[in-house]
Order: C-alpha cells, then sequence, then structure tokens
C-alpha cells in the first residue's frame, strides 16, 4: 500500500511540495562565528573591489587602444596621415 500512496503523491504533486518545503525550512547561516572568518570576509571583499577596480581600468585601456587604432586606420585610408 505505501507504494501506492507514494506514487499518487508523486501524481498530484504534493511529494514536490513537501520536498520543497523541507528544503525552504532548511537555511544556511552565513554570518561569521569569529574573528577570523570576520577579518577573512573583510579581506576577500577588498580583493573584489580592487579586482573589479582593475577590470574597469584594462576596459578603458583597451577602448583607449581601439580608439587610437581606429583613428590612425582612418587617417591612412583618408590620405591625412
Amino acid at each position: 500500500m505505501a507504494g501506492e500512496e507514494r506514487r499518487t503523491a508523486y501524481r498530484d504533486g504534493s511529494a514536490l511540495r513537501e520536498a520543497l518545503a523541507r528544503s525552504r525550512r532548511r537555511t544556511v547561516n552565513l554570518e561569521p562565528s569569529s574573528t577570523y572568518e570576520v577579518v577573512t570576509r573583510q579581506m576577500v571583499e577588498e580583493v573584489a573591489r580592487e579586482l573589479a577596480e582593475i577590470r574597469a581600468r584594462l576596459n578603458q585601456l583597451t577602448s583607449l587602444i581601439v580608439g587610437a587604432i581606429t583613428l590612425e586606420v582612418l587617417l591612412r585610408v583618408t590620405g591625412l596621415g
């Protein structure tokens, strides 16, 4: 009989709803529990900010280089350069 009840629960979706409810009840605590974790998190966040700044600078530098090459090509094509 248990197998038939399980099949019925799968068919009508109640098993899926129950599994989703169980997974929502379980949460992961992401708060730091020690001073070491706080310091480590701050360091990681600082590295992430610095990496984002470096990425922005590289994007600007790439745009500058592409613009300079495009300008040089246009000047040569028009005969001004």
